[in-house]
């Protein structure tokens, strides 16, 4: 039997009323364990790229899975807790990426170069599962661990502070969290937004005169 979740009309703009979701109810310690969660995360990735959110259940998913509901429930509790899973591992997923590319981003020499690096990343980033990113955008919030997506907020903001040049008369961190900040928020719009992202050579360089000006005026 289906546990108690969120219900609605298949891609309800309206914002679900809160409450507490586990990511999981038990962590994998056994090789097989972890590889039966991640069959259940790509299986409800798969529905939430062909149905949206409000088309997910436990059911489809362990359908989708080919695993039983009962092992879907020994690790998770409900489906927002299976999305929510989803959610934090794509988080993951960015900051390991990132984290193997700030190497490469410090060793630019000019301020142009390391901007022009940090666009490309960040669209590099937003492009891979791009249409799973566009059904999480309305209920990622709802659904990831505050203090988690905090953490994940200031190590960007952290690696961005590393980048920047002298600034007399300015907070750095101000400046990082500002950049971080909007630059979320764009790259959150224009993953819904913009077909081939990483083709559009026109946002790419309005993407660079803001954030280049920004930093230099």
């Amino acid at each position: 039997m289906e546990s108690q979740e969120m219900t609605g009309p298949v891609g309800a703009e309206s914002k679900p009323k809160k409450k507490k979701t586990k990511i999981q109810v038990k962590s994998p310690t056994q090789e097989r364990s972890r590889q039966t969660v991640s069959t259940i995360l790509e299986a409800c990735s798969k529905i939430l790229i062909r149905e949206g959110f409000f088309g997910v259940t436990t059911d489809k998913i362990a359908k989708e899975a080919g695993v039983s509901i009962g092992s879907l429930y020994q690790f998770f509790g409900n489906k927002e807790s299976v999305v929510s899973a989803v959610i934090h591992n794509m988080f993951r997923t960015d900051q390991e990426f990132i984290a193997s590319q700030v190497k490469e981003m410090e060793a630019l020499s000019s301020l142009e170069d390391k901007v022009h690096r940090l666009i490309d990343m960040g669209i590099e980033v937003y492009s891979r599962n791009a249409e799973l990113r566009s059904k999480l955008q309305n209920i990622q919030t709802y659904l990831t661990d505050e203090s988690f997506f905090q953490t994940t907020m200031k190590s960007y903001q952290e690696m961005v502070m590393r980048q920047l040049p002298p600034m007399p008369g300015r907070d750095p961190q101000r400046v990082a969290y500002i950049m971080v900040s909007s630059f979320v928020g764009l790259m959150d719009r224009a993953v819904l937004e913009i077909q081939n992202l990483s083709q559009d050579k026109s946002f790419k360089d309005e993407a660079f005169r803001l954030f280049y000006n920004y930093l230099v005026k």
